[in-house]
C-alpha cells in the first residue's frame, strides 16, 4: 500500500489537462449539481460520445466536495487504484489459498506488481481515466462475490454480483467482459458447468454494449474506424499486435506514451500484419502446449486476452490502436503466472525474492517518474512529441494550449509542423491562421487558409476567419464575400451580421 502511494503520489499535484478532462469535467454541465435534470442527463445521454453513468456519478460527487480543484480529483483517482491494489492481493489470495503453499507471498508479489507498474500511470494520473479505476473497483468486488457465492451457495451472493457487474459495465464499457471471465473460473477453477446462470449476465454485457455502440454513433465525426482507414486484413494482424504489444511493455516499460503511433504511421504491409499474427498463434499454442506443465499459464493467458478483447483492433475506436490504460485490468493476467513463476524459482533459491522485491522497487520509481508527464498539458503533449515528433494530435492539442496561454509564437511553430503532416487537415491549418491573426499575421492566415476554401469547405469558422483577416487588411470586398458566405453556412449570428455590416460600411466609405 505505501509503495504503490509512493509510486503514485506525485500525481497529486497535477491539473486537469486540454484533453478529455474539459468535456468530461470541467466543461461537463451534468456534474455540477444532484437535480433530476442532471441524474437523468448521466444515466440516459452519452458525453464525449461514451456511455459511463457511474463514472459522471463519481465527478458529480467530487465536484460537489472539490468545485474546480484537481487535487481532490486525483486523490480520489488514487484512492480507488489502492482499492483494487487491495482487491488484487484479496483475489490472489482467495484463489491460491488451497491451491499453492506460496499463496500469501504470490498475493503480495502480483499485487505490488499492479499497484506500482507504469503501465498504471495513465489510469491513475489522468482524470478522465477515473472509468479504468472505478469499473475496475466494481469487475474485481463481483469476482469476489462470485467466488463467496460458489463457495457458499448462497443466493443473495448471486445478486451482489450481478449488481456489482451492472455497476462496472455503467461505470466502463469495457467491463462487459466479466460473464466470460467467470466461465473462465467455472471451468479452470470451480470445476462447475453453470453457463445457464449467466444468462443475465450476458444480457446485461448486450444492453450496455448496444448503448455504446450508440452513443459512439451519435454527435459529428467518426468514432469507429472504418475499413478505408483499417482494412480487414490489418485488423487480423492487431488481433496479435496489440496482445504483444502489452506484453512487451510490461516485461519492458521503456517509450511509454500517451499517444502511440496511429495504424497509418505504423506503415503496415499485409505481410507484417501476417507476422505479427502468426507470432502472436505462435505464443499461444505454446502456452497451450505447456498448460500441463505450467497449469496456472493458459487460464490467466485466457483472462489477459478476454478482458483486452474490447480494445484489442478488430473494431479500432478513435485514433487510438493501443494505450496504457487499455491495460488496466488485463495486466493482472500477465502479473499472476509471473508471480507464480517467480515462487516456483524460490525453491531453488532464496535470492529470487530479493531479484523481486528490486524490480518492484525499480518498477515504483519509474511510475514515481513516469506520473510527472501528467502534471499539465504542455508537458503531456511534449513528453509524447519527445517520442515521436511526428505526432499530429500531439501538436494539434498543444497548439490550442499554447494559443489559450498566449504563447502564439510556439503555437505558430506548431502550427506549421501539423500542416506538413497533414496538407489536407483542416483542423491544423484553423488552429496555425487563428495563431498568424493573434500576431496580426493576416496574410500568412489567409494563404493558410486559401487551400481548404478551393476545396470547397463549408464550415462557418474557417470563412468568419478570412474575413476577419480580409478586414484587418482593408480589403472590404473579399471581407463582405467571406462573411456573407459564412452566414450562409453558419446561419443567423450577431456578430457576423456586426462584421458584415462593418465591411459594407467601411467599403461605402472608400
Amino acid at each position: 500500500m505505501l509503495l504503490t502511494i509512493a509510486a503514485h503520489v506525485r500525481g497529486l499535484q497535477g491539473q486537469f489537462v486540454e484533453w478529455d478532462d474539459t468535456t468530461h469535467i470541467t466543461q461537463n454541465l451534468a456534474i455540477r449539481a444532484f437535480t433530476t435534470e442532471n441524474l437523468r442527463a448521466m444515466f440516459t445521454e452519452p458525453v464525449a460520445k461514451l456511455y459511463c453513468p457511474m463514472t459522471w456519478l463519481s465527478f458529480a460527487v467530487d465536484y460537489r466536495i472539490w468545485g474546480r480543484e484537481p487535487f481532490g480529483y486525483h486523490l480520489t483517482n488514487l484512492l480507488l487504484h489502492l482499492a483494487n491494489t487491495v482487491l488484487v492481493l484479496l483475489l490472489a489470495y482467495r484463489l491460491l489459498r488451497d491451491r499453492t503453499q506460496h499463496a500469501i507471498p504470490v498475493a503480495l508479489l502480483t499485487a505490488a506488481l499492479f499497484g506500482v507498474h507504469p503501465l498504471r500511470v495513465e489510469s491513475v494520473a489522468w482524470v478522465t481515466e477515473r472509468k479504468d479505476v472505478l469499473f475496475a473497483l466494481f469487475y474485481l468486488l463481483a469476482l469476489l462475490a462470485y467466488i463467496r457465492w460458489t463457495e457458499r451457495d448462497e443466493r443473495a451472493g448471486y445478486w451482489l454480483c450481478l449488481g456489482l457487474f451492472i455497476a462496472s459495465a455503467h461505470s466502463k464499457s469495457t467491463a462487459v467482459t466479466l460473464p466470460v471471465v467467470l466461465l473462465l473460473l467455472d471451468t479452470f477453477v470451480f470445476r462447475r458447468r453453470a453457463w445457464r446462470e449467466k444468462l443475465p449476465f450476458f444480457g446485461v454485457s448486450i444492453i450496455v454494449g448496444l448503448a455504446t455502440v450508440v452513443a459512439q454513433a451519435s454527435g459529428k465525426g467518426e468514432t469507429v474506424a472504418s475499413t478505408e482507414f483499417i482494412p480487414i486484413w490489418a485488423r487480423f494482424g492487431l488481433l496479435g499486435y496489440c496482445p504483444l504489444f502489452y506484453v512487451r511493455k510490461f516485461f519492458w516499460p521503456t517509450h511509454l506514451s500517451p499517444i502511440y503511433p496511429t495504424f497509418d504511421e505504423m506503415n503496415w504491409t499485409p505481410l507484417v500484419a501476417l507476422a505479427w499474427l502468426l507470432a502472436f498463434v505462435g505464443l499461444t499454442g505454446g502456452i497451450v502446449l505447456l498448460r500441463r506443465r505450467m497449469p496456472a499459464l493458459l487460464p490467466w493467458w485466457l483472462f489477459y486476452l478476454v478482458t483486452l478483447s474490447p480494445t484489442i483492433g478488430l473494431l479500432p475506436v478513435g485514433i487510438h490502436v493501443t494505450a496504457d490504460r487499455f491495460s488496466y485490468l488485463p495486466l493482472l493476467g500477465l502479473a499472476m503466472p509471473v508471480s507464480l513463476g517467480i515462487a516456483a524459482a524460490a525453491s531453488h533459491t532464496k535470492y529470487v525474492w530479493l531479484a523481486a522485491a528490486g524490480i518492484v522497487l525499480g518498477l515504483a520509481a519509474a511510475t514515481f517518474q513516469r506520473t510527472s508527464v501528467w502534471h499539465d498539458t504542455e508537458t503531456l503533449f511534449t513528453s509524447v512529441l519527445r517520442e515521436n515528433p511526428n505526432c499530429l494530435p500531439a501538436h494539434l492539442n498543444i497548439i490550442d494550449w499554447y494559443v489559450q496561454h498566449k504563447q502564439f509564437d510556439e503555437a505558430i511553430a506548431h502550427g506549421r509542423k501539423a500542416v506538413d503532416l497533414a496538407p489536407n487537415g483542416l483542423l491544423g491549418r484553423k488552429m496555425l491562421a487563428y495563431a498568424l491573426m493573434n500576431t496580426g499575421q493576416h496574410g500568412e492566415a489567409i494563404k493558410i487558409l486559401r487551400p481548404a476554401v478551393e476545396h470547397g469547405i463549408k464550415e462557418t469558422d474557417v470563412w468568419r476567419a478570412l474575413g476577419e483577416c480580409f478586414l484587418a487588411q482593408r480589403d472590404w470586398t473579399n471581407a463582405q464575400a467571406a462573411l456573407k458566405t459564412a452566414l450562409r453556412y453558419g446561419g443567423p449570428d450577431a456578430k457576423l451580421k456586426a462584421l458584415l455590416d462593418e465591411a459594407t460600411a467601411k467599403k461605402t466609405q472608400d
